[in-house]
């Protein structure tokens, strides 16, 4: 079953889907990417809210007009 994982290369973070058994091939085929938070998300939404836990301001939420 996969989850999403936040990865970060250079101080940028980025939500990955992935299966536990393909993550670290991942980290590894994209050169200087490092995990961002030990625990995965269950769905995109927590992924997101996670993100902007560690990361604030670097992605803010849209506001609807």
């Amino acid at each position: 079953m996969s989850k999403f994982y936040l990865v970060q290369k250079g101080g940028s973070p980025a939500i990955w889907q992935s299966d536990l058994q393909h993550i670290n091939g991942l980290l590894r085929r994209h050169a200087g990417f490092v995990m961002a938070s030990d625990e995965p998300a269950a769905t995109r939404k927590e992924a997101l809210a996670r993100l902007r836990q560690l990361f604030p301001g670097h992605r803010p939420v849209k506001q609807a007009d």
